[in-house]
């Protein structure tokens, strides 16, 4: 049997690898749409491994969060540092489905708006960037230091909202939820 940290490790670098490669995917595919990169028939591959390594990394994510919380010294979101990661790891989670679920009702149509193209690649690449940015905390947690200490991003500083904007966020968020689960059962008018 192997400890919750050494999984924690193992499940981590599949997200992080995963997302990743997504990123560039979907990267490329915002340079073909805007026709800085010329081999069109390449928007296909960075298309299909774009959202096949995104759902991978959706995958592997609820075992990285877990297997981070059980392997955390103290009583699991203790540090304000741990509390930020928890955050980007489920706002990148959050960005993963919505970019998944638009391509699998959309299809192909989803490339044919320029509209709907760039914020499709936003929403992939924001889902990219909130788990590398979840990464980075990690390492600064583990080890106090990662890539991203040239930014010095102020990971000991959690963002708290009063209980009133709490409420008001959550009734938004069922909100939006339940107006595209509406939406959803209605003809898309992307074509």
């Amino acid at each position: 049997m192997i400890s919750s940290a050494t999984f924690h490790v193992i499940s981590t670098e599949l997200v992080v690898g995963a997302f990743s490669v997504s990123g560039l995917c979907f990267t490329l595919c915002l340079l073909v749409h805007f026709g800085l990169l010329k081999r069109t028939e390449w928007m296909d591959l960075f298309d299909n491994v774009a959202h096949f390594a995104l759902v991978f990394g959706l995958a592997a994510t609820p075992f990285a969060v877990l297997s981070g919380v059980s392997s955390s010294p103290g009583d699991g979101l203790s540090s304000p540092l741990l509390v930020n990661k928890m955050f980007l790891s489920m706002s990148g989670a959050g960005f993963a489905i919505g970019a998944s679920l638009s391509r699998w009702r959309l299809g192909r149509r989803l490339w044919n708006s320029a509209t709907a193209t760039r914020i499709h690649c936003a929403t992939g690449l924001a889902a990219c960037g909130s788990m590398l940015l979840t990464a980075s905390a990690g390492g600064t947690f583990a080890r106090g230091e990662s890539l991203l200490d040239v930014f010095r991003l102020p990971y000991e500083q959690v963002l708290l909202f009063p209980f009133a904007i709490s409420v008001i966020g959550l009734i938004l968020g069922i909100t939006m939820v339940a107006m595209g689960l509406k939406r959803l059962n209605r003809a898309s008018s992307i074509h």
